[in-house]
């Protein structure tokens, strides 16, 4: 709610995580995970959102939070059931981290995070329904609801996920031209990155 997450520096195996909240608190955070994308640092973002059924009616804060970050992200994803909410973070932690390590979106509406009694007393609709249509909208916010929460409460493995990092190999390093002798320049400039590793000469 505060100010936006900075770019963490991560040391191999970790991850910097931040939390915020919808609308101005996903928007406040474009720059930093700009940031992250360019220092290539694995940082996980998660932003609340409207409700599922809200979206693009007009809810408070509304707007299309992915599309803000298509091209800052590895990847971005709106988590639709309580069910989806362990294997999207999952996905999205091994994502940040493997190849060339940048930040991931994970998009969380309020309908996903909120117990399941207070998302059927917001959403669930009248109980004493009159006429076909109220009966059809009662049906189908019923079987919204039941499906958001279906198997929420199944237990999940929460390991993390395998990690993939790049490796040269030996043909791809001997691909490094040797400098010649006599090399004038600055001592940063003898050096190459190749995958994770560093050359220097």
């Amino acid at each position: 709610r505060g100010a936006p997450p900075s770019p963490p520096f991560s040391p191999a195996g970790r991850i910097g995580v931040a939390a915020v909240t919808a609308g101005p608190g996903v928007t406040n955070a474009v720059t930093a995970i700009k940031n992250a994308q360019m220092a290539e640092s694995p940082l996980l973002l998660i932003g609340g959102a409207a409700a599922s059924l809200q979206k693009g009616r007009g809810a408070l804060q509304d707007i299309d939070q992915l599309s803000l970050f298509k091209t800052l992200c590895k990847a971005c994803v709106s988590v639709r059931t309580v069910r989806d909410i362990v294997p999207a973070l999952r996905k999205a932690i091994a994502t940040a981290q493997s190849g060339t390590p940048g930040p991931v979106f994970v998009e969380l509406p309020i309908d996903v995070l909120y117990p399941f009694h207070v998302v059927e007393k917001e959403v669930g609709g009248a109980k004493s329904a009159q006429g076909l249509r109220g009966k059809l909208v009662q049906w189908y916010l019923q079987n919204y609801i039941h499906n958001l929460f279906a198997g929420a409460w199944e237990p999940q493995d929460i390991t993390p996920l395998p990690v993939k990092v790049p490796l040269a190999t030996e043909d791809e390093v001997g691909f490094v031209p040797q400098p010649a002798l006599g090399f004038w320049g600055h001592p940063g400039d003898g050096t190459v990155a190749v995958g994770v590793r560093v050359v220097r000469w």
